[in-house]
């Protein structure tokens, strides 16, 4: 006998990109084990194959840059998308989980059930969603992705790498399982 969530699954398929932060040429933030990109590569793997088994189209979406990955998610026209990155900083007291958004109201609404998941799973200080925006005269590559996909796109940062506290909590598995329950919980609550 199937849950309800069971039932849910396939008759409501859903399409979701995936992207990995970073590339095998530009890492990004280290925990002195593993890099950024090595780490978001096992936890997006990991989700691709839980949505898969559940009956969910999904794929990564991999390219040398952000207009190519961009690009190929309107392409494949997902219903919604996301790319994992972690945190860091030179100082080790920042800690927390958060979710950037482009500002739609389904951007919000993906990015406030994924961020949920995400602290509930790991226990993490509750940063909230943030718009994704220009900062000073720095302009963030990762805002190409959040404004100019055609669907709700959301960049996860589910711990700070440079923290000690939220290193205790780094486990992939659950974040997959986070981000999985996030994306479940959104088409859930998506209006017909």
């Amino acid at each position: 006998m199937s849950s309800g969530r069971r039932v849910f699954y396939r008759r409501h398929k859903m399409k979701i990109a995936l992207s990995a932060g970073h590339t095998p040429f530009r890492q990004g933030g280290e925990t002195g084990m593993i890099s950024e990109y090595g780490l978001t590569m096992v936890i997006i793997g990991d989700l691709v194959f839980r949505l898969q088994k559940a009956g969910h189209e999904a794929w990564i979406i991999g390219a040398d840059s952000n207009l190519e990955q961009i690009k190929r998610i309107n392409e494949l026209d997902a219903d919604c998308g996301l790319e994992l990155h972690f945190n860091s900083h030179t100082g080790d007291k920042l800690n927390g989980t958060e979710v950037l958004h482009a500002g739609s109201e389904k951007g919000m609404l993906l990015a406030e059930c994924v961020q949920k998941a995400l602290v509930d799973r790991l226990g993490t200080k509750d940063l909230g969603i943030r718009l994704g925006h220009f900062q000073g005269n720095v302009t963030k590559p990762i805002i190409e992705m959040l404004k100019d996909t055609n669907c709700p796109f959301i960049v996860p940062e589910p711990l700070f790498l440079s923290n000690i506290f939220d290193l205790s909590r780094l486990d992939p598995a659950g974040i997959a399982i986070a981000l999985f329950d996030g994306l479940i919980t959104y088409f859930s609550r998506l209006k017909p």
